[in-house]
């Protein structure tokens, strides 16, 4: 039969194959999320980057894995294709939920502090203080970007945009230029969606709305479609408000 040998850094990690006839793949894959995909995947500690090689099958109908193994930059894969009457064992398959998974409901997860800027945010970031937890501060493309959340958690995103605009209002006068020269501030509220319930409502309060216009900032919601993968791979819709 066909068979790959699979090669990392001149040692070799498997022999694989299906035998007579199937499906026989070795895949070498990069990914990096950016934008609510991002956010979203480090909210769920989850990497925003990664590269990856999986060698698996197909035969008769089972699905089959030799070798999944994280990959970092100076890595060399190296898959030499040839003929041999036996491979290695394949990896056990993962063992199926022996009862139902509890099925979920739609809910309100958090509120993302969003500012994107020409310039570096650090010394803002650092001035919000303790009180503000950094999802991440850097550059996404051409611009310099921070997502915090408060570190404090709370189940009303009333109360988290109030925090945060009070924070805000307390910035010394140079970080507050910071602020107000950026070009995007939003309190993002993010909801998980699910089948359940038929209805989801979520309100936020006239005196939250000033309270964000008053920093000049906009409030955006998320909704997370509930057949995400787990790499958090699709976009969020994402509905903005006009209160900027």
């Amino acid at each position: 039969m066909t068979i790959f040998d699979v090669y990392l850094n001149d040692r070799k990690c498997c022999r694989a194959g299906v035998g007579a006839d199937g499906v026989l793949t070795a895949i070498v894959n990069w990914v990096k999320l950016t934008g609510p995909a991002a956010r979203r995947a480090r909210r769920l500690k989850q990497p925003v980057e990664e590269s990856r090689l999986q060698v698996g099958g197909l035969a008769k109908g089972t699905h089959r894995s030799w070798l999944e193994r994280d990959l970092t930059v100076g890595d060399c894969v190296a898959i030499v294709i040839g003929k041999a009457g036996a491979v290695d064992r394949p990896l056990p398959q993962r063992s199926r939920l022996s009862r139902p998974a509890k099925r979920e409901e739609t809910a309100f997860l958090n509120v993302d502090l969003d500012i994107r800027s020409h310039g570096p945010l650090d010394a803002l970031v650092k001035a919000l203080g303790a009180a503000v937890f950094a999802l991440y501060v850097g550059q996404e493309g051409r611009f310099h970007v921070a997502h915090l959340e408060t570190a404090r958690y709370a189940h009303d995103p009333n109360r988290l945009i109030r925090r945060f605009v009070a924070l805000v209002k307390r910035l010394p006068r140079a970080e507050r230029r910071l602020w107000d020269r950026a070009h995007l501030r939003e309190f993002n509220v993010g909801i998980q969606a699910a089948i359940d319930p038929a209805s989801y409502e979520l309100h936020l309060e006239p005196a939250t709305v000033r309270d964000a216009a008053s920093v000049n900032a906009g409030i955006g919601i998320t909704v997370y479609g509930s057949a995400m993968s787990d790499r958090a791979s699709r976009e969020p819709t994402r509905v903005q408000s006009s209160s900027r």
